[in-house]
């Protein structure tokens, strides 16, 4: 029987506090570490075995869900240089988002002009160029595609969100697990994509009475809403405002699905 375990390492954003860090949770499946996000801070949480065998998705190239990754890169650099790491940690994310902008340059004759050009955002940049300073390798990814570690099946479902953005489902022949990331409500695919799972992940950005500008992130109720929608066995719930009582996300949530909790840094789940 299969177990995973999957340990939070941060809970909050968009910025860490009081011992709170930003979105990562890391699974544990036989030998393998797989870390969903990871966003500032969640290096407080890793301990040095972790890195073993470690591979990162990031679900989207918002800095508060990848900005521990420069750390991770130094890092591996000099754990491998003294003979602590031996496989390059991977890391997948998401196929670059372009933006289209006015670029200023000189020309022949020496007059300034503008011209429209196409190019990544400067966070995939940064990220792809982390191989240059780290013992890791950087994959972009898209949502057709599944990555594979034995038995377990690695897949994504994008969200509607500013950036492109995907849900992660973590799957074998007995259990599922399903990390929201960010998303809206309208639109997403969450209630199919994370059907039966024994185990929903799920942002919880605004409580009742607070405002959303635009429907990029979910209330409490919402996610628990969901997870009734879906069928899963537990709501686990995540990415909280730093400021506010998680008590407050979860009592919101459990007014339309009992079986929820909150996400809390380092507190370890067993599902079998």
């Amino acid at each position: 029987m299969s177990s995973f375990s999957i340990i939070p390492l941060g809970t909050v954003s968009p910025f860490c506090y009081d011992g709170h860090m930003c979105p990562g949770f890391l699974v544990k499946y036989h030998d393998q570490n797989i870390l969903m996000d990871c966003g500032n801070g969640v290096t407080n949480y890793l301990q040095p075995e972790d890195y073993q065998n470690m591979t990162i998705i990031i679900s989207h190239l918002h800095p508060d869900h990848y900005g521990d990754l420069l750390s991770i890169a130094q890092l591996s650099y000099v754990f491998h240089r003294l003979g602590y790491l031996t496989n390059k940690i991977q890391v997948y994310v998401p196929a670059g988002d372009v933006i289209h902008t006015d670029e200023s340059y000189i020309d022949e004759a020496g007059w300034g002009v503008s011209r429209s050009v196409t190019k990544h955002l400067i966070d995939y940049d940064f990220v792809m160029n982390l191989e240059s300073i780290g013992f890791l390798k950087v994959v972009p990814y898209k949502q057709n595609q599944k990555i594979k570690f034995d038995d377990l099946e690695v897949s994504f479902s994008q969200n509607p969100h500013p950036l492109t953005t995907y849900s992660i489902r973590l799957q074998d022949s007995s259990c599922k697990v399903v990390y929201s990331s960010d998303t809206g409500y309208l639109k997403n695919t969450l209630a199919t994509f994370a059907k039966d799972a024994n185990l929903l992940i799920c942002e919880s950005t605004f409580l009742k009475g607070q405002v959303k500008s635009s429907d990029t992130h979910l209330f409490a109720f919402e996610a628990g809403m969901i997870a009734r929608d879906a069928n899963v066995h537990q709501l686990l719930l995540t990415h909280f405002w730093p400021l506010i009582s998680k008590e407050q996300y979860v009592m919101e949530a459990r007014g339309v699905f009992s079986n929820t909790e909150a996400a809390e840094e380092g507190k370890k789940l067993i599902l079998k």
